[in-house]
């Protein structure tokens, strides 16, 4: 039974060591040495890059919750989650943006310095598409999924959406983390469908470069 609980741990903090690692630190080290020539947010993408091939592997050989044949009904449910999702993505941005918040983090300004370096589409390649999957599959894939095989929807959720605020490092994101991760994690636990995670991610990020 120990055994079990340690191996439990590790398939837990090895994704998010690799993680922490390739990407947050791979990031910070080429920032570092290549951000006056190419741009922090070009680092940025080619760390989150680097770290999707190790992710998609563990992914891989990780657990899953299986999902019921996608049938009409389940469709439409579907995009009923999505849209809701993406609605209290978008609101808790809107809310956070006037909350007064923003002025007094100083990480949250690096952050979004970060990732409003560049041009539209650089944006949107990596803010609205590289990182929403990278970071669905590590929080909701791998993360969410085994918990609520071994223990549960609800502590799938809770766990995998605090550890989704801490990696955004500032008080800021990690309130928005929270919020949309708890909407993430509910439906991905529900309707065990990862593709519904990347789209409603990647939509609200799409929606906040559109509309900065």
């Amino acid at each position: 039974m120990n055994q079990i609980k340690t191996n439990r741990v590790i398939q837990i903090i090895y994704p998010l060591l690799v993680y922490f690692i390739v990407y947050q630190l791979g990031s910070s080290l080429l920032m570092d040495l290549y951000a006056a020539n190419i741009g922090r947010l070009i680092c940025l993408l080619i760390a989150a890059l680097f770290c999707l091939v190790p992710m998609w592997i563990i992914y891989k050989g990780s657990p899953k919750i299986i999902p019921t044949k996608l049938d009409k009904n389940e469709i439409i449910k579907s995009l009923i989650w999505v849209i809701f999702v993406i609605a209290v993505g978008v609101l808790s941005n809107i809310v956070l943006t006037h909350s007064g918040l923003i002025q007094r983090s100083t990480n949250f300004s690096k952050a979004s310095s970060t990732l409003s370096d560049g041009g539209l589409w650089l944006k949107l390649i990596c803010n609205a598409l590289v990182i929403p999957i990278l970071e669905e599959q590590l929080m909701r894939g791998i993360i969410a999924g085994q918990l609520c095989l071994w223990y549960g929807p609800i502590q799938a959720v809770v766990l995998s959406t605090i550890c989704f605020g801490i990696i955004h490092n500032n008080i800021v994101q990690f309130i928005y983390a929270v919020i949309v991760g708890i909407a993430l994690g509910a439906m991905y636990v529900k309707n065990k469908r990862l593709w519904m995670c990347f789209l409603a991610h990647g939509l609200i990020n799409l929606i906040a470069i559109l509309f900065s």
